[in-house]
């Protein structure tokens, strides 16, 4: 058996399985996968390289207990969330279809897992906690944070998780070292702001994932104007604190708060409660409308401030792509001519590129396509959304196997968002010809998000490619069942496939006897 194991040990990329006190690291970092997620995961690297039946794993996992296999299948989709994808762009644990699983991937030496270089520091920046009794004012915590989750990102020494991953422990009583491990980061930033007045009290402390130690705070009673102030010098003192981990080329590098005047501060208050509802969990026409309006009045006040730009044109790109409004193509161009002022105003600014580029994928324009999103990584390497978007390029322009890699990159920063990057990944699997693959990650998706109807469709159309027709029926119908007004035409209508790629889909649909009910094709 080729790999290596150590006592109880286990060191495969950047992971270590120790059996003798039962975890699972990720660079030093504990990962949460759960008892039964370390139980599965030893009995397939005892294996490395043979199938283990799904017998076999259910007595690893739950000795002398009867339990459902899709339990199992819960187990090993939890196991790969927290995995993710392995540096040549394939899964971890291969799915042996009907059989088990297999851990196909070669296990380091002794030797080869000391030699690797240091990885970048990771950090995550915790929503900042309201203290004044004021529910209303969450969005000037939650834009505090947005800011230095912003600002840090900017440099290409630090690993920064993505907001939509931290800001999913708000209202959660911290423990740091639990959130450092279901994140992956080494190092977490938490903090509170209490404004009264025109006043306000933000303290900030750095702590160490591993220890739980705090590493430096500091609390600031500053006026409320000072703010964007105050979020330099944390992100300034939390780059000072890691810097020893940091090449000076690496700190010389990172340009800190991007320069320019300070907006308008009620313009600002308008734009954070703009992006608080842009970013909430119920997204509609109505909602459309409120952060439409509230932009526009930032731009009133501040015709000069950048974000609110940026963030209207998100809106008419999401109005276009939802279809909440009459013309969707007019809201398309409006995307357009906002997203430009942005960047006219600020070129600097990651988001405003990011913006650029998703209008840039919806007109199929693929050369701008490319330069904003070029841009906006050059900006934030950080930027999960522009690396998915890239993705999503490289999918449509023919070459899957480096959309892999961004989205394995994409899933490292944002953790808590796997399940979207999923059904790219699914595509890429696809448009690349690994139908089995595809159908791994597709299938994982829907145990995420059960109401998906895409991923379904191209699932559908993966086990019709390998000859499973029965199943695609299957997972059509169940498609229709969540669905029954679903298009696939009107989806794929909008994804600017390749002829050759657009085939690979309808010959598995067509197999399948699900051409003529998808319509995909012209």
């Amino acid at each position: 058996m080729e790999g290596h194991m150590q006592g109880q040990r286990f060191t495969f990329g950047p992971y270590l399985l120790n059996l003798d006190n039962g975890t699972l690291q990720r660079q030093g970092t504990r990962v949460a996968v759960g008892r039964r997620g370390i139980l599965l995961l030893a009995a397939l690297l005892k294996r490395q390289g043979e199938i283990v039946t799904k017998a076999e794993l259910m007595d690893a996992a739950w000795p002398g207990t009867v339990v459902e296999e899709s339990n199992l299948s819960v187990q090993i989709a939890l196991l790969r969330k927290a995995l993710g994808v392995a540096p040549d762009g394939e899964m971890w644990i291969t799915t042996i279809p009907r059989i088990g699983y297999c851990f196909k991937r070669k296990l380091k030496t002794t030797e080869e897992a000391v030699d690797q270089p240091s990885p970048k520091p990771s950090l995550a920046i915790l929503p900042f906690a309201n203290l004044s009794h004021d529910a209303d004012q969450d969005f000037f915590a939650d834009g505090l944070a947005d800011e230095i989750i912003t600002t840090l990102s900017k440099s290409p020494g630090l690993i920064v998780i993505a907001r939509s991953s931290s800001f999913a422990y708000k209202g959660v009583p911290m423990d740091v070292r639990r959130i450092a491990s279901e994140l992956g980061a080494r190092y977490i930033v938490e903090g509170s702001i209490r404004k009264n007045g025109g006043r306000i009290r933000v303290v900030a402390q750095l702590s160490d994932g591993v220890t739980g130690s705090h590493l430096w705070a500091e609390r600031y009673d500053r006026e409320f104007h000072d703010m964007f102030a105050v979020q330099d010098d944390v992100a300034r003192k939390i780059v000072a604190e890691l810097s020893s981990a940091l090449s000076p080329v690496e700190v010389a590098l990172w340009p800190g708060m991007a320069s320019g005047e300070t907006p308008h501060m009620e313009a600002y208050q308008c734009f954070l409660r703009g992006r608080a509802m842009q970013r909430g969990a119920t997204q509609n026409l109505a909602v459309f409308k409120r952060t439409s309006d509230l932009f526009r009045q930032a731009i009133a006040l501040d015709p000069g401030y950048p974000a609110p730009y940026a963030a209207l044109g998100m809106a008419f790109a999401q109005a276009y792509f939802n279809r909440w409004t009459d013309d969707p193509e007019r809201s398309l161009a409006e995307a357009g001519a906002l997203v430009d002022k942005a960047i006219e105003r600020d070129p600097d600014e990651p988001f405003a590129h990011g913006v650029a580029a998703l209008v840039a994928m919806y007109r199929k324009d693929f050369a701008r396509w490319a330069h904003e999103v070029d841009e906006a990584l050059s900006l934030n390497p950080n930027f999960a959304p522009a690396l998915s978007l890239r993705a999503t390029l490289n999918i449509y322009s023919g070459h899957p196997r480096v959309a892999i890699r961004d989205l394995e990159r994409a899933m490292r920063l944002d953790p808590h968002y796997t399940q979207g990057y999923l059904h790219h990944l699914g595509v890429a699997h696809i448009v690349a010809g690994d139908y089995e693959k595809a159908i791994v990650v597709l299938r994982e998706r829907i145990l995420l998000v059960p109401q998906t109807d895409m991923s379904r469709a191209y699932l559908a159309a993966a086990l019709g490619n390998l000859g499973y027709l029965d199943e695609a029926r299957g997972v059509w119908d169940e498609l229709i069942a969540i669905n029954p007004d679903y298009s696939f035409a009107d989806d794929i209508a909008r994804m600017p496939f390749r002829n050759e790629d657009l085939d690979r889909i309808a010959k598995g649909l067509d197999r399948a006897g699900l051409l003529a009910i998808s319509s995909i094709l012209p």
